[in-house]
Order: structure tokens, then sequence, then C-alpha cells
């Protein structure tokens, strides 16, 4: 077995063949600055590599959001919590589907505990609920297939729920801000006996929302933790929400960027009736056997039933007075998604000499089941056209009546292999393998207004194998600096089906990056990037329910980011993000790329974020901001969303168990757009607004 160790790094190093990313599980935790292995005691958690390995010594640029963060922040959600973050874009758009722009693409795997939310990877977007539950948020920048499988080129998200502990806690807060936002916390864990531990947390969160675009969102959780003996742990989870979200189309704006006379940007147009509901159930089971200090057995199975209704009109168009808006592309959709995925893995430590081996080999399956169903949209209130200045938003009755569903049946099989060496103190390498079979089926069946099918239709078939890798390489002249290098890829299959039959090739793409980590003191780090990333074979949906090739692209740039505690009693976030994404022209050079040279979609150049708290004895004074340079809203590069800088604050007053927070964010009420769709109908930030909330812990 040490031969062959041996033989799999120095093979890819030799060739400059890095290995597929690293697996995402939980970043460590940052007060530690370390990726604690899967472990056999209650109170330690995964990580994303699954090596019990200090993050210096890993070739992988990462961050994280805390949960002091996100209480100091008063963050709800997990768009607000990726403004702390370099590298990373959060996009909200239709009233609740977040996505993510992550060093200038769209491709990202979200996790929670470490297991994939495969909503994001077959629809890029979806809901995502409020953060009761979580702990923290990790990042993990670039491909991540190796450990994570396809899809993920961007990075990894990792959402980290809160687990049981060793003694007795609980917490209770309530919240009240602008837009009649109320919010309600509760949690509680601990030992329910010497091998039995537990934690339950719910969370409720509802709001009239900024321009009426309200939401109602509210989760359960139940996590517990049982140890039969030193060696053996069982994990078990059990999640639930039910949300539901007013819809929202935006504000369409006209060439240039500019509002028609006489519009308001705090109207929001959609019909009453609309809305996006989602609910969920989540189960998850972890199992781990340590047979020796050297070897460890895990096995982590889930299984998920998501359910998101969706009825709004997504397309606002002009009059030719433009006094008057008609209400156009109506959209009726229900994806029900069924997700099984299995993680068998082995953790063996050794050494060779003087030189230590840490291996991970692992299978991973999964099985997606999923039906989308589609309706006619009719009634009164169809193609309504509303006025521009104080609109009458009901206009009549809409109803739905369903007429097929489109299913996607999902297969996939994952073999990997990652070895991390430390050849000496100065010294260490990263590597790994990975192989997926992907096989997929699509079809669209014909369905009676009661979702009887009426008419099979025929099946197509979409099977793809790859193979991704990466290296990677840490040298550190100093013991609190480290320098590194790796190389990785990814792919992602293409699920998008022309309305002739016609299929496309896989993404597949790759970066190179070359980083630095300093710890000034030991709650203190100082972390720098450089990369160059690349996929090729984009196809892009226009309207109608059509795609068009849009070759190649590639992103560079570097992020700086500074996250600790200088001081005691102060906590400081900042980072800066320069990317630059081009689309690039065909290799075939009879070919013409129409958007080739343009800057990529929702790809800004510059991006700041920051934020410091002190606590000062019973005081906290918390403030900073985010800065987004201008961002184009298509491929074209005809629409663009101006740069905007926000600013918050926060003061905080902690009186024995009990403590109040007085969050105001937007301080300067500074008018911006935040996201878009259709590359011309704008969202507008949130003006200034605030939030108190009452915390009491014991």
């Amino acid at each position: 077995m040490q031969t062959a160790t041996i033989g799999l790094t120095g093979l890819l190093l030799s060739c400059v063949i890095p290995v597929a990313t690293i697996q995402a599980q939980s970043i460590a935790d940052s007060t530690v600055k370390q990726l604690s292995a899967v472990t056999i005691k209650h109170a330690q958690r995964s990580n994303i590599s699954k090596i019990n390995v200090p993050i210096r010594d890993l070739p992988l640029t990462t961050t994280t959001v805390t949960s002091r963060t996100i209480e100091q922040r008063g963050i709800d959600d997990l768009g607000e919590a990726m403004k702390n973050t370099t590298g990373v874009r959060a996009n909200n758009t239709y009233g609740g589907f977040q996505h993510f722009t992550i060093r200038g693409f769209n491709n990202f795997v979200l996790l929670v505990d470490g297991v994939r939310d495969e909503r994001h990877n077959i629809s890029t977007s979806a809901p995502s609920t409020n953060l009761a539950n979580i702990e923290r948020i990790e990042v993990l920048k670039g491909p991540a297939s190796v450990l994570f499988g396809h899809s993920a080129l961007g990075g990894i998200i990792n959402m980290v729920r809160k687990r049981p502990g060793s003694e007795q806690k609980a917490d209770f807060s309530a919240s009240y801000g602008s837009f009649n936002t109320r919010r309600m916390r509760v949690g509680a864990g601990g030992p329910l006996s010497k091998t039995l531990f537990y934690r339950v947390d719910a969370g409720l969160s509802a709001t009239d929302g900024y321009r009426n675009a309200g939401m109602n969102t509210s989760n359960a959780y139940l996590a517990l933790e049982y140890t039969p003996s030193s060696r053996d742990n069982l994990y078990l989870t059990v999640g639930a929400n039910k949300d539901h979200y007013a819809t929202d189309a935006g504000i369409p704006v006209l060439p240039g960027g500019k509002l028609a006379p006489g519009m308001n940007v705090n109207t929001r147009y959609n019909d009453p009736a609309d809305f996006l509901k989602n609910t969920t159930t989540s189960y998850q089971l972890h199992y781990t056997h340590q047979f020796s200090e050297a070897l460890i057995l895990s096995n982590q199975l889930s299984y998920s039933a998501d359910n998101i209704d969706y009825l709004s009109t997504e397309a606002l168009t002009f009059n030719e007075a433009m006094d008057s808006l008609k209400r156009t592309s109506p959209l009726y959709f229900n994806h029900l998604t069924k997700p099984l995925q299995n993680q068998l893995e082995l953790t063996y430590t050794t050494h060779t000499g003087t030189i230590e081996h840490k291996i991970l080999a692992g299978y991973a399956f999964s099985h997606l089941d999923r039906k989308t169903y589609n309706a006619n949209i009719s009634g009164d209130g169809l193609y309504a056209t509303v006025a521009v200045q104080s609109p009458v938003l009901n206009q009549g009755n809409i109803t739905y009546t369903p007429y097929q569903y489109k299913a996607s049946v999902e297969t996939v099989h994952g073999i990997y292999v990652q070895e991390w060496i430390k050849l000496s103190d100065k010294l260490k390498a990263l590597a790994g393998l990975r192989y997926d079979i992907f096989r997929g089926t699509y079809f669209t069946n014909k369905v009676d207004k009661d979702r009887h099918v009426t008419e099979h239709g025929a099946e197509t078939k979409i099977p793809v194998a790859a193979l991704t890798y990466r290296a990677g390489v840490v040298y550190q002249p100093l013991h609190a600096w480290s320098v590194y290098g790796s190389y990785s890829t990814y792919f992602k299959p293409s699920r998008r089906i022309a309305s002739n039959g016609e299929t496309f090739e896989p993404e597949d793409g790759y970066q190179a990056e070359i980083g630095t980590r300093y710890d000034i003191t030991a709650n203190w780090t100082l972390n720098g990037s450089l990369y160059y990333m690349r996929k090729n074979n984009q196809v892009e949906s226009i309207p109608g329910g059509s795609y068009r090739r849009v070759g190649a692209a590639a992103s560079k740039g570097y992020e700086i980011e500074l996250q600790g505690s200088p001081l005691a009693g102060l906590d400081v976030n900042a980072g800066y993000t320069y990317t630059l994404a081009k689309y690039l022209p065909y290799a075939d050079k009879s070919l013409v790329n129409s958007v080739a040279g343009n800057i990529v979609a929702l790809a800004p150049k510059h991006m700041v974020n920051f934020w410091a708290n002190y606590q000062l004895r019973a005081w906290s004074l918390g403030a900073g901001g985010n800065y987004m340079s201008d961002t184009y809203t298509n491929s074209a590069n005809t629409y663009v969303l101006p740069a905007y800088t926000t600013v918050d604050a926060a003061l905080g007053y902690q009186f024995g168990k009990v403590g109040l927070r007085l969050n105001v964010n937007n301080i300067g009420n500074r008018k911006y757009y935040a996201n878009a769709i259709y590359s011309n109908q704008f969202y507008p930030g949130a003006t200034r607004n605030y939030l108190l909330t009452l915390k009491y812990a014991i």
C-alpha cells in the first residue's frame, strides 16, 4: 500500500496533473485554524478535506462565515451571508431563487453538512430557508470535483448546521424591524445520557418586504449523536422547512439603465396571486467506525424530498406610451426533487520512513428522481396591463391546469482517492483522482388536470464518464507562512435538450492557482490567491425555450482576505476581489462567437467586503459595508447594474444572559440595483432599514 501511495502522488505531480478538488464537509473551526477529521468524539466535526490536517498545510483557498458574523450582522439568509466572503456574488431573483457567481462563474455546488443540494445543480437556482439552525458557512474556491463530483467549477458552499454539545445549552431570540420584519429563534442541546447527545432548533421569519416582496420561512431541525463505544459513532439529522415568497419580476429599465417617466423603483408590479412555495424534508445518517488510530471507516446516507411550487409573471413589457406595463411570459412549474445519496469512505494514516501519508479512498452513489409539472395558465388576469404609476395589481383571477411533466432520472457512481503527504516540516503535497459515471434519462409525459399520465413520451438518454483530478504543493519558509500552488479540473453534464432533441457536450474546465497564507497571530490570518480558470462547452438559454452555444470562457483574478481577532474583543473580516471573466472566441476560426471578448454576465470586476465588531465589556459596536463594481446582466453586455457601496452598523449591549442588538443596514439610504432578470428587469436594493433583536441564552 505504501508503494502505491507514493506512485499516485508522484505520477500526478511529476506530470503536473493535479487532482480534482477537495471534498467539502466542513472547513475547520476558525479559532483553531484546522480542518479536523471525521472522529468518534461527539464534539468534533467533519471537514472539507476529510483529513486531519491544519488549513495552513493544504493547497486550498477557503473562507468561513462564522456564527459570530451571522449574529453580529443580523443575517437571516444565505445570500446575505455570502456578502462576507471574497470572490462570491449572491444573486436573488424572482422573489426567492438564490444562486451564486464564484470567481466569475455560476457553476457551484451547495452542500448541507457535506451533502449535495442537487436542486442547484439541475436548475442553477433554488430557494434557501432561514439560517436558524446554521453554525457556520464554508466556501472552498475553485474546482471541487474530486471529492464532491460534477458541477463544482467556481467552488463549494457548505452550510454546517449546529451539532449536539457535551454541555446543556439553550437560547431564544426575537427580532422586529423595518418592513414589518419579525423573527423568532429557539434552540437547545446537550447530553441525554453518557452516550446520547441532542440538538434541536426552530426558526420563524416573516416580512412584508421592501417593495412588498414579502416572505415567510419556517424550519425545524433535530440532531442526535450516539456513541455506543469509543470506536463507534452514529449521527442522525432530520430537517424540515415550509417557506412562502411573494414573487418579483423587478423593474424594467430603458437602454442605459434609465427609468421610464413616472416609474417609482419602490413599486412591485407582480399580481398578488403569484407565489413561490417551498417545502423540504431531509434526513442524514452518518456512521463512523475507528478500527485504530490510523484507520477509520465512515458512511453517510442521505435522502430528501423537495417541493417547489411557482406561479408568476416573469416579463414586464412597456406599451408604446410607456405609461403602462403588460404582464407577459406567465409561467407555472412544480419541481418535485427526491435525491438519494451515499458516501462510503476509508481514511488511513501511514509512514514511509520520515514521510507521513494520509490517504482517503471513497465511493459515492447518487440517484436523483425529479419531476417538473407544467401548466396552462388562464383567467381574466392573464396578460393584464397595469399602470406604471399607482398600479392596481389585482387584475382578475388566474388559474393553472397541469398538462405535462418533464422527468429527470439520474444515477451517478463515483470512485475517488486522495493523498496528502508531509515530505518535510516545510514541504507538503496533495493529490487526488476521481472517476464518475453519469447516466441521465429524460422524458416528457402528458397528464390530465389531476396529474394522471395520459401519454408517455420518448426517452432521451445522456451518458457521461469523466476523470477529474487535482494536485498541489505547499511550501512553508516560516512556520506561520504558507505558499501553495495547485491545478484542478471539473466537469458538468449538460442536461439541456433542445426542442429538436439535440443534446450538448458536457462542460469541462480547469483552474490553476497560486496562493499564500500568513498567520499574523494565532487568531489573525491574511490570505491571498491568484488564479486562472477556464470552462468549455457553455450553453445558455434564450427566450422561447431554445438554447445557444456560447463556447468557452476564462476568468482570471486575485483575492485578498483578512480574518480574525487582532485584539481582544475585536473581530475583523475584510476582503477584496478582482475578477476578469470573459467569453472566448471559438477554437474553430471559421466560426464567429458573437459574444467573444465580452464580460461574463453577473461577474463584476471588483468587490470589497468589510466588517469589524468591537466588544468592550457589556457594549459592542459593529460597522462595515460592501462595494460592487459595474455588473453586466447579459452576455451581450447591453445592460449593466451600476456600481454601488452600502454601509451597515450595529450596536449591542449584554446584561447577564440577555443581549440586545440594533442593526441598521444601508445607513446612507443608497439607491442601487442588486440583481436582474431578462437583461433589463432590475431589482432595486433595499432602502435604509433596521432590525432590533433580543436574545436570551443559558
